[in-house]
């Protein structure tokens, strides 16, 4: 072999074994940066469940950490629980407002009545 050969083969070789450290490896690189990004999410989820457990009734201050099932579940119901209430407070809402006006109706066409009596009263003692 010639020297120029030995050069153009020492060109194209590696420089170090894979892995080593000072070596750029892209494939590593992205799989360490997946990793970052996963071990990212799932820590966000745990800080999430950790919020919801303690916002959720019957979970926060509980001896035993309650699974993200139970958690989940309990979330649930509450949601529930508050939409069941909301339409419950919705109709009654409705009804002491159709309450309300039937009042102001029925105070309306009293004053009105009164009034008319209280005319007809001075009227008549006006007349004399």
């Amino acid at each position: 072999m010639s020297d120029i050969s030995d050069i153009e083969e020492d060109q194209t070789a590696p420089i170090a074994p894979p892995g080593l450290p000072g070596q750029f490896d892209p494939k590593r690189h992205a799989r360490e940066q997946h990793n970052a990004l996963e071990r990212r999410r799932r820590d966000n989820i745990k800080d999430m469940y950790t919020s919801l457990r303690e916002v959720v009734p019957d979970t926060n201050g509980e001896r035993v950490q309650a699974s993200r099932a139970v958690i989940l579940k309990r979330a649930i119901e509450t949601i529930e629980k508050g939409q069941s209430d909301s339409a419950a407070l919705s109709i009654e809402l409705a009804a002491q407002e159709a309450k309300n006006q039937h009042l102001k109706e029925e105070g309306h066409s009293s004053r009105s009545e009164n009034a008319k009596r209280i005319l007809l009263i001075l009227s008549v003692c006006f007349t004399f």
